[in-house]
């Protein structure tokens, strides 16, 4: 493929923001658009390896960056991002929830006004192509097909699930993307049936990769963006042992909450002394990039499935309750989910000796808006080079009652008759451990993981905010023509998994561009 000498926008990152911002920015057939993935970039559904297509599991293996991310001070992790077109949006769990109305309110509240929630539902709505409820709410004929599961389809687990929690006394969701939607019911998810995960990447670049604008340079790692003074001119791209410079007018980095903070500190961008730590010349000072790592707490209630309960071949998760925890009464910061398997060997890997089974089940617990924070840095300048992930995860007192109120619920609901009648044993929790502060305590603190939802390591906010990286329009404090758009800039985390809404920023940073 010949390569223009300088493109009008390069996006770094074809994941679940960038492959978005790049269809949209193509559109406009006078602008010379070029998207740049580290990973793979599968063209069509024949070359799609299995492991994406199966939306049942998450891909976890062949297509994965290979972080690892320190979980607490004793405790190291892998930490699961998506290295192939579409991102993590084609290795997930394809559940498909929007943020929450206040949410997105609350970034406009903090000084970023264009992302009140009537200002991105429309985009939520342009991404949709609801196959289930139509409305105000809810889109039809966008690129991304959402489907909700049919008792039908549901596993012997999941409808236990379901009936535990209503039997516990939460309300029915028909429908978790309605903006006042709380209780139980089937996850919306990103699939036209019941099995082919749809990502991005098969969503939007099907109809994109055919203008002649628009360039898409796969296996290529980003080392750094090129400065000139103040003013970005391209980026330095790395291919196997090649170099190369490529030249653009704009430069958009959707490179993800790791990958995005690690591009702009080997630019030179970030806190002075990071940088000098390492050798690089301090072309910014931004003590924000790097900083306030958010991502979700998770731990549950593990059961080791009796022969013929493995649920081999069924979705991961298809019922959901998203509820408001006790001790805060915000709508809906706890999710829980029966997980119908999680493979030890990668999530959860530190249960494997108490479980003595490789696979297990569970009622997951998740803490939507945990407090602690933590931080992106560099471990080498070498783009090779994994960056260090801190999540310094259980840091406050408000995370541990968040999880430990959560786990007994998840305890209630999983004494169902069906969910224990599926078990052959329960991994280390009975009763007298629930009702033990302190023995919850260290539960929760051994089986704490992140559930690979990073955010705010380049948070968006007005320039006289210190913290702050880029303004409401994602560029770039203190830079010409270098934006960021992904997951990153999120000043606050949403009530959700962030995938939905990690489209939707793609979506609104393209317009935002289009329109400036």
């Amino acid at each position: 493929m010949s390569v223009p000498e300088t493109f009008d926008d390069i996006i770094v990152g074809a994941g679940s923001a960038g492959i978005p911002l790049a269809a949209r920015l193509s559109e406009d057939p006078s602008r010379r658009v070029a998207l740049i993935e580290a990973g793979p970039d599968y063209r069509t559904p024949e070359e799609t390896p299995e492991d994406l297509l199966d939306g049942n599991q998450m891909s976890l293996v062949h297509h994965d960056w290979r972080f690892s991310a320190d979980l607490l001070p004793d405790r190291r992790t892998r930490y699961f991002q998506g290295k192939v077109a579409g991102g993590s949006s084609a290795v997930g769990n394809t559940i498909a929830i929007r943020g929450m109305p206040e949410d997105f309110d609350e970034w406009a509240a903090a000084g970023n006004p264009e992302w009140a929630w009537s200002k991105v539902l429309p985009h939520f709505r342009r991404i949709e192509d609801d196959l289930d409820f139509g409305g105000e709410f809810h889109g039809s004929g966008g690129p991304m097909p959402i489907r909700r599961w049919r008792s039908e389809e549901l596993t012997a687990a999941q409808q236990a699930f379901y009936d535990g929690c209503l039997a516990t006394g939460f309300p029915r969701s028909v429908d978790h993307n309605h903006p006042t939607s709380t209780g139980v019911g089937p996850a919306p998810s990103n699939r036209r049936d019941s099995r082919v995960r749809v990502s991005t990447a098969s969503a939007y670049l099907p109809e994109a990769r055919a203008r002649e604008n628009l360039t898409i340079l796969s296996g290529a790692v980003v080392n750094r963006v090129l400065l000139d003074g103040g003013v970005v001119r391209g980026v330095e791209v790395v291919t196997g042992s090649a170099t190369q410079e490529l030249r653009a007018r704009r430069v958009i980095l959707s490179a993800g909450a790791v990958g995005s903070p690690a591009i702009l500190l080997r630019s030179g961008i970030g806190p002075r002394d990071d940088l000098r730590r390492f050798g690089i010349d301090v072309r910014l000072d931004l003590p924000g990039v790097g900083a306030g790592l958010n991502d979700q707490a998770r731990t549950g209630v593990f059961m080791v499935p009796k022969p013929g309960a493995e649920n081999f071949g069924a979705s991961v998760g298809q019922i959901v309750l998203r509820t408001a925890a006790k001790s805060t009464g915000r709508a809906n910061d706890m999710y829980y989910a029966m997980v119908n398997h999680f493979d030890l060997a990668t999530q959860f890997p530190h249960l494997r000796d108490a479980a003595q089974a490789g696979r297990v089940f569970t009622v997951l617990v998740v803490a939507r808006e945990p407090s602690s924070r933590g931080r992106v840095t560099l471990a080498s300048k070498d783009p090779r080079v994994a960056p260090r992930i801190d999540l310094n995860f259980l840091s406050t007192e408000h995370d541990h009652r968040l999880l430990a109120d959560g786990l007994r619920i998840g305890w209630e609901v999983a004494q169902s008759p069906t969910i224990r009648g599926l078990a052959e044993r329960v991994v280390l929790l009975d009763d007298a451990l629930v009702d033990s502060d302190e023995a919850v305590r260290d539960y929760v603190r051994a089986t704490v993981d992140p559930a690979y939802n990073p955010v705010g390591t380049a948070r968006m906010g007005p320039a006289d905010d210190e913290m702050a990286v880029v303004d409401q329009r994602g560029a770039v404090h203190g830079v010409e023509n270098l934006y960021v758009a992904d997951a990153s800039i999120m000043p606050s985390m949403v009530r959700a998994n962030i995938n939905m809404s990690v489209i939707a920023i793609g979506e609104r940073v393209a317009e935002l561009l289009r329109a400036g």
